[in-house]
């Protein structure tokens, strides 16, 4: 669940099934908004708004998808696609939190590390040579040794200093590239 930064009664909730749905508590028991967003059927374990541009909420979803949405975009709910989609995880994404300062970078954790993409960044046409690894140029930074992550989150008031917490314990860092 997270509370919209820019609408007081208005919050979003992941959901099983693939779905997310998005509430406003003046009109309790039904939703706004009740979109599959994994067609798959991929559980949505975790959702994040962004605070600076309103409009994006990123997912992470049972599957290992990390997706950024343009609610604007969810009324052509038959043409739903992500404006970002992220597949390199091979486990359950369990935890996704845009950072506070910049709209663009997103700090995401799944059982085997903590990760933070710059969606900034744009995708080089260059072909992808074969053998190498996929990994998208959007990935920033990643942050392993820990066991099962399960959360992270940016310091509210240094803003490149993250922390994770997993079943070995916490981890407090700041990454060298930010």
């Amino acid at each position: 669940l997270q509370w919209s930064p820019s609408e007081a009664t208005v919050f979003a909730s992941a959901e099983c099934g693939g779905y997310i749905r998005v509430f406003d508590i003046r009109a309790p028991g039904r939703s706004m908004m009740n979109l599959q967003i994994h067609k798959n059927g991929s559980d949505v374990n975790v959702l994040s708004w962004n605070s600076l541009v309103t409009n994006l909420l990123a997912t992470g979803s049972d599957d290992g998808a990390l997706s950024v949405w343009d609610l604007r975009k969810f009324s052509e709910s038959d043409k739903l696609e992500p404006l970002a989609r992220f597949t390199p995880h091979k486990t359950p994404i369990t935890s996704v939190e845009w950072h506070p300062t910049d709209e663009s970078m997103v700090a995401v954790t799944d059982d085997m590390g903590a990760y933070i993409y710059d969606l900034s960044v744009e995708e080089d046409d260059t072909a992808v040579t074969p053998g190498k690894l996929d990994i998208p140029p959007q990935l920033l930074f990643v942050h392993s040794g820990s066991e099962q992550f399960k959360e992270i989150h940016w310091h509210p008031q240094i803003s490149s200093c993250l922390m994770t917490t997993a079943l070995s314990g916490y981890s407090v860092f700041i990454p060298s590239n930010l």
